[in-house]
């Protein structure tokens, strides 16, 4: 009996929480609806009063014009239901729901370009051509304001909660380091809840291992559903070929239960990421890192611009800085250090000083309190070296602001690795020598991605992922995350 009741209460709880799960979905894909409709009428009446009112709106063209504006929310709607605009996993894929929007606003052009043949409507035609690619702009703004409202279920998820991994254990040890980024906790949102292995495990090796194990390749669909699983991400496991894929991509359909592959354990945008097809077998292409002379002469230009900027208006904070460290401790207001740039080129790399004269000498002393074991940093949370003020400059990322003077000169960049020790360099393997490949930067992935958490590991994977997928829109990201940081006074 007492058996009998914990299944009927772990029954009646797997099904609260899936009724929950579904109205919350269907809550978000309401307001989804409400926000894209929203978003349609403001581009339809945007467009009209720009160009619905020509010389020809009067009569039957004028009445035209009025209508398309009150048939725009349900024909958006409809054009972005037809695309799959509301399926949760598709939702907030990004660069996939863009090109969803996009796909839709082909087919809105379809009835708007024909109400305007059928009554010859030189301002229905006009407003359609404003109306398409404004509502194209529109959604995703509206989209995100609908998530903020009632907290998006999916944000970054791809519409999936519960996770399976299926692989080797290496593969899958280094996809959670990926997906953790050196913590401990899944992504907010997304739970691991285990893996399948394709062999046997040692004991000491399972009670060591990351994850669950929840048994072998053939358990993969029991295991999805007995832990309510949304997704099974398959590794590098050569064991799964055409048939057994296939196989269980029929019997997770069954339980509802999508399978996504993560072929690469590295982090490669997928804007480098190419779908294709080659002699019917799709084909997956990865397109080199970004080496555009004209973008890079562009971001040298920004950061030079805006580095002169930032140094004409924050010329009072500097004098007020570098007097308070003059007179809190001995010693000079800058501290110069050599640092290692593009190509392994040295120069002087220029910070407010933080610490007692003579810090540097002082480190051999310090080596057992050393908190990076696992690399070539040194890191000590409460450093007896620091100075009061240096630890207010330290808080707000304020002892960095002489680097601005390294951008003005071309040594550094806004954004960018993290410039390196000579030291460290010589330590270097093929790999690390990566993130020489661009100018040391002020702030980059690294620090806005938590420094003072991250393994040596971690930063080196972090700094490349920025060396081979770098974009002017991912140092937008990194440098509005870094305001957002020295506002919060957590530091970058």
């Amino acid at each position: 009996m007492a058996l009998v009741n914990v299944l009927t209460t772990e029954r009646r709880s797997r099904a609260a929480a899936e009724s929950d799960g579904g109205r919350h979905a269907c809550y978000y894909i309401c307001f989804l609806v409400i926000a894209d409709a929203s978003a349609a009428l403001a581009a339809g009446l945007l467009a009209h009063l720009w160009h619905g009112g020509g010389s020809d709106a009067g009569g039957l063209s004028g009445t035209a014009t009025r209508l398309a504006v009150l048939l725009m929310p349900p024909a958006w709607v409809t054009a972005l239901w037809l695309r799959r605009g509301y399926e949760a996993r598709y939702e907030s894929m990004g660069r996939e729901n863009r090109r969803r929007i996009l796909r839709a606003a082909g087919i809105l052009a379809v009835p708007l370009a024909a109400g305007a043949f059928l009554v010859d409507s030189t301002a229905l035609l006009r407003q359609a051509l404003v109306a398409i690619p404004l509502v194209a702009l529109l959604t995703p703004v509206s989209r995100t304001l609908a998530g903020l409202r009632v907290g998006d279920p999916h944000a970054g998820h791809h519409g999936w909660h519960r996770a399976l991994l299926v692989g080797h254990p290496a593969p899958i040890e280094d996809f959670l380091e990926v997906v953790r980024r050196g913590g401990s906790e899944d992504p907010p949102g997304l739970s691991i809840v285990g893996a399948c292995l394709p062999g046997p495990i040692e004991p000491d090796e399972e009670a060591t291992f990351p994850l669950p194990i929840l048994g072998p390749l053939g358990s993969v669909p029991d295991a999805a559903r007995d832990t309510r699983c949304d997704v099974v991400v398959v590794l590098a496991c050569p064991e799964l070929d055409t048939p057994a894929l296939r196989t269980l991509t029929w019997k997770l359909r069954a339980d509802r239960v999508d399978l996504a592959f993560a072929p690469l354990p590295s982090a490669v945008a997928s804007e480098r990421i190419v779908l294709g097809e080659f002699g019917g077998l799709p084909l997956m292409h990865i397109r080199p890192p970004i080496r555009s002379r004209p973008l890079r002469a562009l971001k040298g230009a920004a950061d030079r611009l805006t580095a002169a900027l930032l140094l004409l208006v924050l010329s009072p904070l500097f004098v007020a800085l570098a007097v308070a460290v003059r007179a809190t401790s001995a010693g000079p207001a800058f501290f110069r250090q050599t640092r290692v740039g593009i190509g392994g080129r040295e120069f002087t790399c220029l910070k407010f000083r933080t610490m007692i004269s003579g810090a540097e000498r002082m480190q051999a002393q310090l080596a057992h309190l050393n908190e990076k074991r696992d690399g070539v940093l040194f890191k000590i949370s409460n450093d007896p070296r620091v100075t009061r003020v240096g630890a207010i400059l330290r808080r707000y990322s304020l002892d960095e602001l002489p680097q601005l003077i390294n951008v003005l000169n071309g040594t550094m960049s806004l954004v960018g690795p993290r410039p390196p020790l000579p030291g460290e360099v010589e330590r270097y393997s093929d790999e690390m020598r990566g993130r020489l490949a661009v100018k040391p930067g002020l702030t980059g992935l690294w620090q806005v991605s938590g420094r003072s958490s991250l393994s040596w590991p971690e930063s080196v994977r972090l700094d490349l992922s920025y060396v081979e997928n770098w974009s002017p829109r991912m140092d937008a990201e990194i440098l509005a995350r870094t305001a957002a940081a020295v506002v919060r006074g957590t530091g970058v």
